[in-house]
């Protein structure tokens, strides 16, 4: 009997596996072209916002850091 449930199992997952990738072949056909270009667009926003957050971090150790070495 377990050889016939990993079979099924096999099966099922062959056949779930060949569903999805017919299903994918429709997906294909989304224009994504706008999506990409405002993505692109917030590139530099969201550089500067990283680079303010590590200056942050960076200012922060580096008192910790000071403030260490002092006492």
């Amino acid at each position: 009997m377990n050889r016939i449930n990993t079979q099924t199992a096999r099966i099922a997952a062959i056949a779930a596996a060949a569903a999805l990738a017919a299903g994918g072949a429709n997906a294909a056909a989304v224009d994504v072209a706008a999506v990409v270009t405002d993505i692109g667009a917030q590139a530099a926003p969201i550089g500067l916002i990283g680079a303010a957050v590590l200056l942050i971090y960076v200012g922060v150790k580096a008192f910790q850091w000071v403030r260490k070495a002092l006492s």
